[in-house]
Formats: structure tokens, C-alpha cells, sequence
């Protein structure tokens, strides 16, 4: 009895010994777990979600309409509705852009009126008095483009060709597009013929994008580029290379592709042609 006894202490000492040691080892490492180093799925797929809506907006240096509307999941021609904005949708630096489908009119107009161009008070060549300080600065205007309507009937193709790493998954939190292996510096290619409405690195999660105005229905976007070879209002056709790929939030070379209709996010591959 005591020898089994004996034995069993031992066991346990060596356990505890070997614990020990290992907790020691782990301690005296500089190296973290590989898993640590890691993103997480549901760090991977909700880096490119629509962000919460506000009930208001102020409108920042380099924002479109498009570029708000696509923040927040919002259609574009219905957001500039709300707001008693009409084509080419020029909005100014300080406006404030409102969330409701029915708004106070008075308190919009007073927002356009902050931001309305002023014009400046001229004075004669032949007085050559200092100019009054109360004259009106011209306020920024945000980025404006022409009117695009496009074509009803859009013939897709495939941005670039990779393997599919990355699903699409409609809901709260979950990837709005879809994501595509790649090597760094690949061209990206539009996927239907439009007009760029957006091209920097100003919406979260997205990295340098590309948005594509295809016709008042439709947008896409191409995200996690390393480069971007278009600007706002350029006319692009379908297959015309826009951007170069880049690193995605896992650091491996991927393409982030969006199909929008009417605002909102749907599933690029029920329209991309099958492989």
C-alpha cells in the first residue's frame, strides 16, 4: 500500500515539475503563440461591413455623395433625395447630410446655405483700398462629377482570376462581397464598363478602393489595392485595368470585389459570369 502510495506521489511530482519547466520555458520565450499572430474569421470578414448609419453627417475634405452613401449602405439617389440634392450631387465641406427619408426642410437648406459659395466683393481698380476682411471666403466644395447614366443591360466579367477565398455572406457583420487570391501588383480590371465615383483610401476597412458607377442601379467596388490607376470621374471600360492588387487585413495578396444594387450589398458571383 505504501509502495503504491510512493508511486503515486512521484507521478504527480513529475507532473508538477514538468509543468513548471514548461511554464518557464514559455516565459523566457520572446515568441508569441502563432495563433496570436493571426486575424481572426470574424476580423476577416467584417474589416469591409457597412458601417452603422448615423442620424447626420458632416460632410469632410474629399467626400462624394457616392463616397457617403457607400459608408453607410445607402443608396446614392435616395440619400441625395432626402436631402433636396439634385444631379451632379454637389455637396460642400461642412454640410451636414441627414439620414431620414423625411427631413426638415428648413434645417437643410440652412445646412446648403452654410456651405454655399459666396461671391466675393469686387473693388474698383482706380481705389486701391486693402480689401474688407468681413468679404466671404468661398467655401470648399467636395469632389463633383458629371452626370453618367450608363446602360440598363450590364454585361459583367471577372475583375481578375483567383481563387475564391472569401464568400459572401449578407448579414450583420459578415463580408459584402467577395474575396479573390492574387500576387501583388496584378492589374484589376473593371468589371463592366462606368464612371469612377470614387478612388482613395477614406472609407475604412477598404484600404485604397476603387468605385465604379456602372448605371443608376449598379455599383461595384474593388478593394485592398496596393495602387490605384484612375481618378474620380474618369470613364473606364469593361476590362480597362483601374488599380493593381494589394494586401488584404490577413497581409496576403488579395482583390476585395462589392456589387452594390441600389445601395445595398449583393452576391458578385449571381452576376459574374461561371468560370
Amino acid at each position: 500500500m505504501s509502495s503504491s502510495y510512493g508511486v503515486l506521489c512521484m507521478i504527480r511530482w513529475l507532473s508538477s515539475s514538468a509543468v513548471i519547466l514548461l511554464l518557464s520555458a514559455c516565459s523566457a520565450s520572446q515568441y508569441a503563440p502563432v495563433q496570436d499572430l493571426g486575424y481572426s474569421t470574424a476580423q476577416i470578414v467584417s474589416a469591409n461591413r457597412v458601417q452603422n448609419t448615423p442620424l447626420s453627417y458632416q460632410v469632410k475634405p474629399g467626400d462624394t455623395m457616392f463616397a457617403i452613401a457607400w459608408r453607410f449602405g445607402w443608396d446614392y439617389k435616395k440619400l441625395a433625395k432626402a436631402n433636396a440634392i439634385n444631379s451632379p450631387y454637389t455637396i460642400y465641406v461642412g454640410q451636414v447630410i441627414y439620414f431620414n427619408e423625411i427631413n426638415d426642410i428648413s434645417a437643410i437648406k440652412a445646412s446648403v446655405e452654410k456651405g454655399a459659395v459666396k461671391k466675393p466683393v469686387v473693388i474698383a481698380k482706380e481705389t486701391p483700398k486693402k480689401q474688407p476682411s468681413s468679404v466671404s471666403k468661398k467655401v470648399d466644395k467636395a469632389p463633383e462629377l458629371k452626370a453618367y447614366n450608363g446602360s440598363k443591360s450590364i454585361k459583367w466579367s471577372w475583375p481578375l482570376r483567383g481563387k475564391l477565398i472569401q464568400g459572401f455572406a449578407n448579414k450583420a457583420g459578415a463580408s459584402n462581397g467577395i474575396d479573390l487570391s492574387s500576387n501583388l501588383g496584378k492589374p484589376v480590371k473593371a468589371a463592366s464598363s462606368g464612371i469612377i465615383v470614387y478612388s482613395g483610401s477614406g472609407i475604412q476597412g477598404y484600404g485604397k478602393l476603387v468605385v465604379v458607377k456602372h448605371n443608376d442601379t449598379f455599383l461595384s467596388a474593388y478593394a485592398y489595392n496596393s495602387r490605384i490607376l484612375v481618378e474620380e470621374g474618369a470613364i473606364v471600360d469593361a476590362g480597362q485595368v483601374i488599380a493593381e492588387v494589394g494586401k488584404g487585413p490577413q497581409l496576403d495578396p488579395r482583390l476585395h470585389f462589392e456589387i452594390r444594387k441600389n445601395g445595398k450589398p449583393v452576391n458578385p458571383l449571381r452576376y459574374l459570369p461561371k468560370l
